[in-house]
């Protein structure tokens, strides 16, 4: 099985919350240890390899992509910062991943999520402390 929560780039990862899944997280949040947010989708697959897209979000944007204010394909493409992971899993060999560092702009239209796609979470905030597992507040 794949580990996809272990990427030499990030560091290692813990789910957060999960969105979709099959067989394993297909779409989930996640943070690493230095308590940076990412939002993770499964790609691409095909006979040789998992191809996995993941973006850092600020934990303002996930809630906003959370609540469905922000579409799942925009939360890709045009991600914060410009840039994203795209990681090639192998299937002869899943504990390499081919890692690439690309702007956003370079991932096909195919292997985002369908424009117009949303979460719609009925959430109240979502407070993530770097340190601690993350809790939601809730108010009027």
């Amino acid at each position: 099985m794949t580990d996809i929560l272990n990427i030499s780039d990030l560091g290692r990862l813990e789910i957060i919350e999960i969105y979709d899944y099959y067989d394993q997280p297909t779409l989930f949040a996640c943070k690493n240890a230095a308590g940076h947010l990412y939002l993770v989708v499964a790609a691409d697959e095909n006979d040789d390899y998992e191809t996995w897209l993941y973006v850092r979000v600020s934990a303002k944007r996930l809630n906003l992509i959370r609540s469905g204010t922000i579409d799942l394909h925009d939360a890709f493409a045009d991600s914060e910062n410009g840039h994203l992971l795209q990681v090639k899993f192998s299937y002869n060999n899943p504990t390499s991943p081919q890692i690439e560092h690309l702007e956003a702009n370079q991932i096909p239209e195919d292997m985002l999520p369908t424009p117009g796609e949303r979460l719609d979470l009925e959430t109240d905030i979502m407070h993530i402390s770097p340190m601690l597992p993350f809790t939601r507040v809730t108010g009027n």
